[in-house]
């Protein structure tokens, strides 16, 4: 990879406008504004195992999600070749009505992924800035076209999905049912089993694993 170039890309982003622009308000939900226009961001999607062309999409594709979702607590979701770069498919145009939590595409949308010839990059926002829930980790072991499934957070964060084995759905409900014993609150009992999970899933060998999360 040419870093000048990648540089170079960064640079002549930055100077047509800003990543994310400046908005009159700021609420719990509004994007991290100065460190997702910043290089240190933008550097992040060095770290992907894609082409230098995909990585620069993926980069705007994001840029473009959170600027739509920036002082939202909607999820919304975009989709992109991962040998091409291309845009597959969004659900940014499509009206949802009032708050909605989580995210997904309906049969019109989702026939784009299927028709498309390569594997795809599937990218959705977590305006409370979590890593990715039980469901995100499902949702990715059961779509055989998704190669990356990537989270960008409200506050900069950035995490990637890139392998889900099949125990996975089993071992997690057993952790959230030891939850919802405890909890009367089926968000806390999620957020609790996952955070539980997260830590027993790093302990394992590597053999045992999962799943495979990386924060970049």
């Amino acid at each position: 990879m040419d870093s000048r170039e990648f540089c170079l890309s960064f640079e002549q982003l930055d100077q047509s406008q800003a990543f994310i622009s400046k908005k009159k308000g700021f609420n719990a939900y509004s994007v991290e504004r100065d460190y997702v226009n910043s290089r240190a961001f933008h550097d992040k999607f060095e770290k992907l195992p894609l082409s230098h062309e995909v990585q620069q999409s993926v980069y705007r594709e994001i840029g473009r999600l959170l600027e739509f979702v920036d002082g939202q607590e909607d999820e919304r979701l975009v989709v992109v070749n991962s040998r091409t770069g291309d845009l597959v498919v969004d659900n940014l145009d499509r009206v949802f009505s009032g708050s909605i939590e989580g995210t997904g595409l309906n049969k019109e949308e989702y026939d784009k992924i299927t028709m498309c010839r390569d594997s795809v990059v599937v990218i959705h926002n977590h305006s409370l800035n979590g890593p990715p829930s039980g469901r995100d980790l499902i949702t990715y072991n059961e779509d055989s076209h998704v190669r990356i499934s990537l989270i960008a957070c409200h506050n900069g964060d950035l995490y990637a999905i890139y392998e889900v084995r099949d125990e996975f759905r089993e071992v997690y409900e057993e952790y959230l049912e030891l939850q919802k014993r405890k909890f009367t609150d089926v968000k806390d009992a999620q957020r609790i089993a996952m955070t539980r999970l997260y830590a027993d899933n790093d302990t394992f060998n590597e053999k045992d694993k999962l799943f495979k999360v990386v924060k970049l």
